[in-house]
């Protein structure tokens, strides 16, 4: 089958019903519905860099809002900074519905407070730094807590790591048997999945480490190998000044000069000083938000490298120069997508879509070079489908799913 790549969610165009209506009206907050006809589902997607949340409707799932907060990582920001980025990122959400305008005020709580009752039939929470169940069973309290859902809930939160919303795509797809899902963001993850009917089994997982043991690919890597250029190139041209050599030391590239403008410093020197600095702020003065701090600011020359490697009026020296840590930077995702597929007794790439997600899969020259790396090793998947709206695609299937649990124990819908 041949290979396309196509765009889904907006780039492309925890849980029971609302209880509103058994309390009196004077026990409701102001502007409270005393009854709502529809059953809410909230997606999260909680990454390195930013949390973004959709709320889709029982009625067809359509989206009735849309919330974005800051860092998400539960193992950088830990459970209660993860939390307050996901409340928040809900309550403005939750603010657009009908209704529930009275939540936006919460919104700009800090830290923002709990749902005082619960507002969603279910609630999947998709999040980085959660890949065992362990850390599963370690966050469960404090997301049951911030959505209002006792034990009773069970089945109403669902707590997965981020890659499992972007592999909830590939229900829609009748043909496809299995997918793999890569995230390559400010950090990044393998997972293969395995279809069953409208579920999804997890069955390989690669990777997802953070940045002190892993992340090769993602943007925070190719910061790293951007600000190991700058050094070699300043080591070089200084060997050259020190040695005899009839050959004069070159000027930097502009290259250079735009990640060190990047970096915020003005030389080798500063770099290495500030790499290795305190990344601590007003807001930020704990040890794991500084260290996330510190990740971010190394990522964004990510930005500065794929502008010079792909973009217009550059440079053909910077060009070559940078296309070449984008090489460097994409092989080690190329080997984890291909040992997920290992012998292809499982996953079948003819049968089977690749789902990338994360923001470096929005430069097409990175994702080009994925391809290219794969089909260099005989890997050809039946679709490549970059995702544009992860929190859309799994509220979404949420409705599916439970449209499709009801249909078959008979339930009206």
């Amino acid at each position: 089958m041949r290979a396309s790549t196509r765009l889904t969610g907006a780039e492309a165009n925890a849980s029971r019903q609302l209880p509103f209506s058994a309390p009196s009206s004077s026990s409701l907050p102001p502007n409270m519905p005393a009854r709502v006809s529809q059953e809410l589902y909230l997606c999260v997607d909680g990454g390195g860099t930013s949390v973004k949340v959709v709320i889709a409707s029982s009625e067809g799932g359509k989206v009735l809002g849309r919330g974005a907060a800051g860092p998400c990582n539960v193992k950088t920001m830990g459970p209660t900074g993860a939390i307050a980025a996901i409340l928040q990122a809900t309550y403005q959400a939750l603010a657009q519905v009908d209704g529930f305008a009275h939540y936006e005020e919460q919104a700009a709580t800090s830290p923002p407070p709990p749902l005082d009752r619960p507002a969603f039939k279910k609630v999947w929470l998709g999040l980085a730094g959660v890949l065992h169940q362990a850390d599963i069973d370690d966050f469960t309290p404090f997301a049951q807590e911030a959505f209002h859902f006792g034990a009773e809930d069970q089945g109403s939160l669902r707590i997965t790591n981020d890659g499992h919303l972007l592999a909830s795509s590939c229900t829609l797809m009748p043909e496809i048997e299995s997918t793999i899902v890569l995230i390559a963001g400010t950090g990044t993850v393998g997972l293969a999945f395995r279809k069953r009917g409208v579920e999804l089994d997890l069955v390989g997982v690669s990777g997802g480490w953070g940045y002190i043991l892993g992340d090769e690919g993602s943007a925070y890597s190719i910061g790293r190998l951007a600000i190991r250029f700058v050094l070699e190139d300043d080591d070089r041209r200084k060997s050259l000044a020190y040695s005899r050599s009839a050959i004069p030391p070159t000027s930097p590239l502009p290259l250079v000069h735009a990640l060190l403008t990047c970096f915020g410093v003005s030389d080798a020197a500063e770099l290495v000083h500030k790499t290795y600095s305190d990344h601590s702020s007003a807001t930020a003065r704990s040890f794991t938000a500084a260290e996330a701090n510190r990740k971010v600011w190394i990522a964004e020359a990510a930005r500065v490298v794929f502008a010079h490697a792909f973009g217009d009026g550059i440079d053909e020296e910077s060009r070559i120069a940078a296309l070449g840590i984008v090489v460097d930077g994409v092989q080690p995702l190329v080997k984890l997508a291909a040992g997920l597929v290992g012998d292809r007794t499982v996953i079948s790439p003819s049968r089977s879509s690749l789902s990338l997600g994360g923001g470096l899969w929005k430069v097409p020259g990175y994702c080009e070079l994925l391809k290219r790396g794969l089909k260099e090793l005989g890997i050809l998947f039946a679709e490549v489908v970059v995702v544009g709206d992860a929190p859309e695609e799994g509220a979404r299937a949420l409705v599916a799913q439970e449209l499709a649990g009801k249909a078959m124990n008979g339930s009206h819908v």
